[in-house]
């Protein structure tokens, strides 16, 4: 089917100005009373770019709205808290919205852009879809996992992440989340990484593995960097003068 040249302009510019207002915003990820047992293997094996996250027992509700790629600044308030056994549980709590510096976003192959995960009452949906059960895709660089967890875990900001990228699967059942990531960054990068250096620190046993509680009642922000607001404003003029030029 055919669309004329105008309709195209007109659409292309309602996106634009919707992307303009979405940016005027910050993107949040909150968890409200989730908390649960967590277990992660696979990071310190022979393959230690995939491992998988097992969450269980949880309850409470995970609520994600998905930054489009760009730059933006993070911020953190609430209380984040994971006990993984060792002499004392490892936690931040704030009042009030604290920065945590800025980070860059890619992301592809997303269906959706507001993940609502209740596990008080087993629904999970995406932009209101049903996705119980359903394996679910996505890809983009390393900080995406911070999008998807930071409000689980804790943000994890260290230089260790790198700039690699990462494929994930997750499945949401009953009370259960399975996450299996892979990255394909050097195995001394990446959240791997991270993960290996807590399973090696004093005081743990180093055995592959990490697991124990956690409970979050706080949020994540993201807030669009000035230049990612420029680039949509360079969008809108562009529109702006195509029109003036069929105009004349």
């Amino acid at each position: 089917m055919k669309a004329n040249r105008l309709s195209l302009v007109l659409g292309a510019a309602v996106a634009l100005s919707a992307a303009s207002s979405a940016y005027a915003d910050a993107y949040l990820t909150t968890a409200s009373g989730l908390g649960g047992s967590f277990s992660i293997t696979g990071f310190a094996d022979g393959t230690p770019n995939s491992y998988t996250i097992n969450l269980s027992n949880l309850d409470g509700t995970l609520s994600v709205n998905v930054p489009p790629s760009g730059g933006y600044d993070v911020e953190r308030i609430g209380t984040f808290v994971v006990n993984y056994g060792g002499p004392t549980p490892v936690g931040a709590s704030s009042a009030g919205w604290v920065p945590l510096g800025s980070t860059n976003i890619t992301t592809s192959g997303i269906t959706g852009s507001n993940f609502v995960y209740n596990f008080t009452n087993n629904t999970f949906t995406s932009d209101g879809v049903d996705v119980k059960g359903l394996t679910n895709t996505f890809s983009g660089n390393i900080n995406t996992l911070n999008v998807l967890l930071g409000a689980v875990f804790g943000p994890i900001v260290t230089p260790l992440l790198g700039t690699g990228t990462v494929s994930v699967s997750h499945v949401l059942t009953n009370d259960t989340w399975v996450i299996n990531v892979t990255e394909n960054d050097s195995p001394l990068t990446g959240f791997n990484a991270v993960l290996a250096a807590l399973d090696a620190a004093p005081g743990s046993l180093p055995d592959g593995r990490i697991d124990g509680t956690f409970r979050a009642n706080g949020s994540l922000r993201f807030v669009p960097e000035p230049g990612s607001m420029a680039l949509v404003g360079l969008g809108l003029a562009g529109m702006a003068a195509l029109r003036r030029r069929k105009a004349a």
